[in-house]
This record gives C-alpha cells, sequence and structure tokens, in this order.
C-alpha cells in the first residue's frame, strides 16, 4: 500500500511538473512581443503604423520598411545601413546619430557613406555643397536646421521633407514641391514661393515675412503662429488651412481662396483682402484693424460693399 501511495504522489508531482513547463512555454509564445523586438526579429515592418515608437540604438541593418509610416518614431542611434526605406513616411521622426549609409531612402535613391543623422542621396549632398538643386528629388529628405539662404530650389520636389528650423531666407521655391512638409520655425522670408504647392505641410512658427507666394497651394496647411506679414500672397489657395494667431499685417491676399480657414486670433491689420472668399472661415478673435475688405465673399456668402474697411458692409 505505502508503495502504491507513493507511486502515486510520485506520478502526480511529475504530472504537475510537466503542466508548469508546458503552460509556462505557451504564456511565453502567447505574450505579447514588443515592437523592438518584433522589427529586429522580423528584420523591419513593411506598410506598419510606427508612430511613436521607439527604435533609437537598434541594429537594424538591411531592415525591410517598405511604406512604413515614422511619425514621431526615435531613430536616434539605430543603424540602417542598406535598410530599404522606399514610399515611408518619415515626418516627426528623429534620425539623429542614425546610421543610415547604403539604405534606400524614401525616394528610392542611395544612401551615400557618412551619412549620419540624415540620407546623402546624390540630390541632397549636391544641395548641401553648393547650395542649388533645382529640379530635384528631395522626396523625405531630412534638411532640418541647414543654412540654405539664396538657394536655388526652383521646382523641387521636396515632398514630405525635414526643413524645420532651415534657413531659406531669400530662396527661390517657384512651383516647388512641398506637399506635407514640415517646416516648423524655419525661415522664408523673402523667398521666392510663387506657384507652389504647400497642401498640408506643417509652417507652425516659421517666417514668411516679405515673401512671394502668388498662386501657391496651401490647402489644409498649418500656418499657426506663423508671420506673413506683407507678403504676397494673391490668389493663392487656402482652403481649410490653420492660421490660427498667424501674424498677416500688411499682407496681400487679394484674390484668395480662405474658405473654412480658420483665422481665429490672427492679425490682419492693413491686410488687403479684396474679393477673398470667406466663406465658412473661422473670424474669433480676428484683427480686421484698418483691413481692406471691398468685394470679398463674407462667411455667411454675402459680399462686402464699398467702403468694407475694417469690418463688412453688406
Amino acid at each position: 500500500m505505502r508503495k502504491s501511495r507513493l507511486k502515486k504522489a510520485i506520478l502526480a508531482i511529475g504530472v504537475a511538473g510537466l503542466l508548469l513547463v508546458f503552460y509556462g512555454l505557451m504564456g511565453r509564445w502567447l505574450a505579447p512581443v514588443g515592437i523592438r523586438q518584433q522589427v529586429t526579429a522580423n528584420r523591419g515592418c513593411r506598410l506598419c503604423d510606427l508612430t511613436g515608437e521607439d527604435l533609437k540604438g537598434l541594429d537594424l541593418t538591411g531592415a525591410d520598411f517598405t511604406g512604413a509610416i515614422f511619425h514621431g518614431t526615435d531613430l536616434t542611434g539605430a543603424v540602417l545601413k542598406k535598410a530599404t526605406l522606399v514610399n515611408a513616411d518619415p515626418r516627426y521622426a528623429c534620425f539623429d546619430q542614425a546610421v543610415l549609409d547604403g539604405a534606400t531612402w524614401i525616394n528610392g535613391q542611395i544612401c551615400g557613406s557618412q551619412s549620419i543623422g540624415r540620407c546623402l542621396t546624390p540630390d541632397t549632398a549636391r544641395l548641401m555643397e553648393s547650395g542649388h538643386c533645382p529640379g530635384c528629388n528631395l522626396r523625405g529628405a531630412t534638411l532640418d536646421s541647414l543654412p540654405l539662404s539664396g538657394a536655388f530650389l526652383r521646382s523641387t520636389d521636396l515632398t514630405r521633407a525635414a526643413l524645420s528650423r532651415a534657413n531659406l531666407n531669400q530662396a527661390n521655391l517657384t512651383r516647388a514641391n512641398l506637399t506635407r512638409s514640415v517646416a516648423r520655425k524655419a525661415g522664408f522670408q523673402k523667398c521666392m514661393l510663387n506657384e507652389a504647392d504647400l497642401t498640408e505641410a506643417d509652417f507652425t512658427d516659421a517666417d514668411f515675412s516679405g515673401a512671394y507666394l502668388r498662386k501657391s497651394l496651401l490647402t489644409g496647411a498649418v500656418l499657426e503662429d506663423t508671420c506673413l506679414e506683407e507678403t504676397d500672397l494673391r490668389q493663392a489657395v487656402l482652403h481649410r488651412a490653420n492660421l490660427k494667431g498667424a501674424r498677416m499685417a500688411g499682407a496681400d491676399l487679394a484674390g484668395t481662396n480662405l474658405k473654412m480657414a480658420d483665422l481665429s486670433d490672427a492679425d490682419l491689420t492693413g491686410a488687403n483682402l479684396e474679393q477673398v472668399n470667406l466663406i465658412g472661415a473661422r473670424l474669433k478673435g480676428t484683427n480686421l484693424e484698418n483691413t481692406y475688405l471691398t468685394g470679398a465673399i463674407w462667411t455667411n456668402g454675402k459680399k462686402c460693399g464699398r467702403g468694407s474697411i475694417g469690418r463688412c458692409v453688406q
């Protein structure tokens, strides 16, 4: 009897041990895998949304990030040698000290040697060396804080480029494409941007004083707290643009489309708004002192008559 009981006890202990091992392994297999482990193990993450993820310091050599979204992703010090980043969205990402030698960049070009913190594609290297690159492919280029005053960039593709704090004063960006670029606190003083495409670009707190943006496309652009004093915006399209707190004293907006734009707390002192379209625009707290409004279409769809200075006479 004692031997039988002992055998049963040993058997029960053995079964319990096996169950513990089994459930332990299952727990490891079923436990959620962190994104850092995932991208490292899979050598990339095609079409993934990596918004806000911490990937700093990872060795991602040869990883495939085709079409990935890197909004606010921290890639500080990451090794991205020979990685593929074609059609990825790098806006607001941090590439400080990231190693990109041999990587295939957003625009399909190869990053050259010494690509630390930014991808030195042939076009990017040309711009940094000469200060000029008309008609170049600079899609997704990391150009933050660069001194590019007077640069000749006519018809250049800067889609989704990083331009925050860059100095582009007096640069020629006529007909350039800056769609969805990020240029916070950048300098565009007296810059030529006539007929440029700035759709959904972020120009928060940038300086466009004295710049020329005639017939430019700024649909959905963010121009919050931006300086647009004495700026030429005639016939520009600012449909649904965010102009909260923008400083626009003396700006010329004749014929501009400001439909559904947010001009809350903006300063339009002495600005020319002749024949502008303000249907659905927000004007809460907007300073319209000495603003010329004759011929403008007011927020309610009615036309401002003669003598509309500082207010819309209907």
